[in-house]
């Protein structure tokens, strides 16, 4: 049987600032990093960084034009920020989150292949990727996709996202 990915379960108070990004920034989607220290969940941040998709429009593997409403693209010198705070601290990063504004919460074939290098392995190894759908404004649901090495694949865990009302 096959190993299954170590999990990390995000705090509730960071799932709800991430929800609330995703609900602000929809119809687009929205994107960031969560950092920290891996078993210290009380040092773990949410850095959100702008989504300049629509700035930079790229297409996706069939020719299919997208911008921020389909897509996310991490603006560069926010995510180097993001880096720089990281290095430090002396912390890691954990996961990279963004929304499917009206779509499910799956990884797609795009957020896949940003995730791994060119030689098939992942870019970040033991990093996260939080995806959650957006419908109408509102978050619905949520998943967590982390490498699973015998599969050679990622593998979807689902997250139950707290109520904030």
């Amino acid at each position: 049987m096959n190993r299954k990915p170590i999990l990390r379960a995000l705090p509730e108070e960071l799932l709800v600032e991430i929800v609330r990004q995703a609900e602000v920034g929809y119809p687009e989607e929205v994107c960031g990093i969560v950092i920290g220290q891996p078993e210290a969940p009380h040092t773990y941040r949410v850095r959100q960084v702008a989504n300049v998709a629509n700035r930079e429009p790229e297409e996706d593997a069939s020719g299919e034009p997208r911008d921020a409403r389909t897509a996310y693209k991490m603006d560069p010198l926010g995510q180097l920020r993001v880096l720089r705070e990281v290095d430090e601290l002396g912390w890691e990063v954990l996961t990279i989150y963004h929304s499917h504004p009206d779509h499910e919460a799956y990884f797609s074939r795009m957020d896949r292949d940003r995730a791994l290098a060119a030689h098939g392995e992942p870019i970040w190894p033991g990093v996260r990727y939080l995806v959650l759908s957006v419908v109408r404004g509102r978050a619905r649901d949520a998943a967590e996709y982390g490498w699973d090495p015998g599969r050679r694949d990622f593998v979807a865990t689902p997250v139950m996202l707290p109520d904030p009302r």
